[in-house]
């Protein structure tokens, strides 16, 4: 009988895989895109003109400007991402919502241009 092989030649060893780490940014940006997606929804079921919805977009862009600061473009899209993913059905709408209230911030993409 012969027995199996139990040890293992050191060329023969698995590499070990290689560890990809998270961006810095990344956990910064779960509390802005909390925060991001409520009041995406409070814009989504509230007025439609007035200085509610000013006091909404001012705040929708300072989450905005909170992410660029934490990670730039690539942050604020994980954020964008994040409160579109929450709702499939309303996605284009709070894309819209949000791409309105960034307009013209650093690191954001430009006017009607989707990633």
């Amino acid at each position: 009988m012969i027995r199996p092989r139990t040890t293992m030649l050191s060329s023969a060893a698995p590499h070990a895989p290689e560890i990809l780490s998270a961006p810095p940014w990344q956990d910064t940006i779960v509390p802005i895109a909390e925060a991001l997606l409520s009041l995406v929804s409070a814009v989504e079921n509230g007025p439609t003109a007035g200085p509610a919805v000013k006091a909404f977009q001012a705040a929708i862009r300072r989450k905005g400007e909170e992410a660029s600061a934490a990670g730039g473009r690539e942050a604020m899209e994980s954020a964008l991402r994040i409160v579109a993913d929450a709702a499939q059905d309303r996605a284009e709408r709070r894309d819209r919502i949000i791409g309105q209230a960034w307009a013209g911030l650093h690191d954001w993409r430009p006017e009607g241009r989707q990633p």
